[in-house]
């Protein structure tokens, strides 16, 4: 399998860690119930921690379907192919507007497409785990082209996140609303070509027991989970809310992550770009130089702030519009993934 297409687009509506700050403090003035000023500036050192300086979300005059038919057709030019030749289309977003039917539904409608389509639900893993499908069916012959489209965009009133999670009564809710105030908008495509057979290796780790740290939950979700899991989940009360453990996150999940780089069984001098998933840039600069490969890390998340599925498309995207990737060379994805799951995956571009 190998990428013949890949194009990627942030919304233009540049959002600053003042201007988040800022909308805390408008959904907060009349909620918080202790030191508002030291809960912002609290808030202003995490990002700074985390790394996340800027993230793009819409603009009012802009819409997630116009943005991603201009990323299709882009990546469609770039592989030189007809959308008819497609014969799968896949949507692995976290971000969704249907449970029924699948969102590729829709996307496939609106691209004028009559391929099998179907959605992939794997968090921030997404993208990896529609490559492995994608790569699977091409091993087999059963596919010749397909295409990826990652659309993530959740800072809309009344999606997950705005304004609930930017509303805060105490400062024992930073614990699981933080992640909510690194979130940026993105939208990616990729195309897939059978071609370069054995191309793509997948490596993971899941670990079920965490699956309670990170979830946005639906109204029965205590229909779908044991007793056990809803104490952490409950706090939201489980009305599609984002919620996010992002300290016990980054702890449990650092040895996973360098246990899965390793399972690839690389080292350094082997790749020529590592892209990785966009939650805390300074975590994953930290994990890599636990390793020796950070200086091979290839940041976006601190201008994307976290794009979820769309990190390491976008990534890709970004290093080869710079010039500093192209086709030929060996790289690698790395990601951790509510669930939990934790993905390394190498391959030629």
């Amino acid at each position: 399998m190998k990428i013949i297409g890949l194009s990627g687009i942030l919304p233009s509506r540049r959002v600053s860690n003042q201007d988040v700050l800022n909308l805390v403090e408008e959904h907060s003035k009349h909620t918080f119930q202790d030191d508002l000023p030291k809960i912002l500036k609290t808030i202003g050192k995490l990002l700074e921690k985390s790394g996340s300086d800027t993230r793009h979300w819409l603009a009012a005059d802009e819409k997630p379907m116009q943005l991603m038919e201009t990323a299709f057709h882009a990546a469609l030019a770039q592989a030189n192919i007809s959308k008819a030749d497609l014969d799968l289309l896949v949507y692995p977003n976290v971000t969704r507007g249907f449970i029924e039917p699948a969102n590729s539904t829709f996307i496939a409608k609106a691209l004028g497409l009559n391929c099998r389509n179907f959605d992939v639900v794997d968090a921030c893993n997404g993208w990896v785990t529609a490559m492995d499908v994608i790569n699977s069916k091409m091993q087999a012959g059963e596919i010749r082209y397909a295409a990826i489209v990652n659309m993530e965009f959740g800072m809309s009133a009344g999606g997950p996140v705005m304004p609930k999670n930017f509303s805060l009564q105490s400062p024992a809710e930073l614990a699981y609303k933080f992640p909510s105030f690194t979130i940026g908008e993105a939208v990616t495509v990729t195309l897939l070509s059978h071609e370069a057979p054995g191309n793509f290796k997948f490596s993971y780790i899941n670990r079920p027991d965490l699956s309670d740290l990170s979830t946005i939950s639906l109204p029965d979700w205590k229909l779908f989970c044991n007793e056990a899991d809803i104490e952490r989940i409950a706090p939201t009360g489980g009305q599609y809310q984002f919620n996010s453990y992002a300290a016990a996150l980054h702890e449990d999940g650092r040895n996973e992550a360098i246990k899965v780089f390793n399972m690839q069984k690389l080292s350094a001098e082997d790749v020529h770009k590592v892209f990785i998933h966009t939650g805390s840039p300074k975590m994953w600069e930290h994990i890599g130089q636990m390793i020796g490969i950070d200086h091979k890390l290839h940041h976006v998340g601190h201008k994307t702030g976290n794009i979820i599925t769309a990190s390491i498309p976008f990534g890709i995207f970004d290093a080869m519009s710079r010039g500093e990737a192209e086709p030929g060379q060996f790289c690698m994805g790395w990601a951790g993934s509510g669930g939990m799951v934790f993905s390394a995956l190498s391959f030629t571009l």
